[in-house]
């Protein structure tokens, strides 16, 4: 899964991207930094029969800069163009992230 959770009341999408990303990975973005690719949607990973809908951003960043905060136990990057099939991945990266990265990334 990808850091992130529900936009508040007042916020854009891009300062749910920031207040989440400080809140799970102690990540500071820049709104200028932030290259919004678009909203989508898929099943649920953790919730039977429920659809999530997801803002999705692309951002340079150094892999040093994050870290494990909040309800995140474990961050893990993975290579799109070369991961472990058995890798459990939510169905929103498997099917959407994955593919799109490979796209923005050839």
């Amino acid at each position: 899964m990808q850091p992130g959770g529900k936009r508040e009341t007042h916020e854009t999408p891009e300062q749910t991207l920031e207040r989440e990303l400080q809140e799970e990975i102690s990540l500071t973005v820049s709104v200028s930094a932030q290259n919004h690719i678009g909203c989508f949607r898929a099943p649920a990973a953790n919730e039977p029969d429920h659809i999530i809908e997801a803002e999705l951003f692309q951002l340079p960043i150094q892999t040093e800069m994050v870290s494990p905060a909040a309800e995140i136990e474990q961050i893990i990057w993975i290579n799109p163009f070369n991961f472990a099939d058995d890798l459990p991945l939510a169905p929103f990266t498997k099917d959407t992230v994955i593919p799109l990265a490979r796209t923005l990334l050839s």
